[in-house]
């Protein structure tokens, strides 16, 4: 499964949908809230658009998201607060649907990237795979395999 799903995100990357405009707010309490339904599998990638490795891992997310409606794929931008037009021009010109795109309202700080993930440095791009209890964090660009082992392993 995990082979067809790879050579399919090779075979479609020139096929990105008209992005969408919306970017939401989110703040760290969102962010550390419960899951409410422990069967969907999360993926909550961190970025900003300043970061080239995180810009050019966010198509693969477009991807996943388009073969596997089942997941929930959550891109949280980091780019300062006061930087949400110039975040929601990123994503108007460079997105895409199937995921849930969102702008940090805070500037994390130490404690509140432990509070996320005590095993994240901090450093982006950043993605967090979840289902229930079951936790991946993955810390730099991710290629196709790697996302799609942690998916499998969230499922398990």
């Amino acid at each position: 499964m995990i082979a067809q799903l790879i050579l399919v995100l090779k075979m479609s990357s020139w096929l990105l949908v008209p992005p969408p405009s919306n970017v939401a707010p989110i703040t760290l309490a969102h962010i550390l809230r419960p899951m409410d339904d422990t069967t969907v599998v999360v993926v909550r990638n961190f970025w900003a658009t300043w970061c080239k490795p995180c810009v050019e891992e966010l198509p693969l997310f477009g991807m996943v998201a388009r073969r596997d409606r089942s997941l929930r794929i959550e891109l949280i931008s980091l780019d300062a607060p006061r930087d949400s037009a110039k975040v929601r021009a990123f994503w108007k010109r460079r997105g895409f649907e199937g995921v849930r795109v969102f702008h940090m309202q805070q500037q994390l700080r130490t404690h509140d990237i432990d509070a996320i993930a005590p095993e994240w440095s901090g450093a982006i791009p950043v993605t967090i795979v979840q289902r229930g209890s079951r936790r991946f964090v993955y810390e730099g660009q991710l290629d196709s395999t790697t996302l799609c082992q942690l998916i499998e392993r969230a499922r398990q």
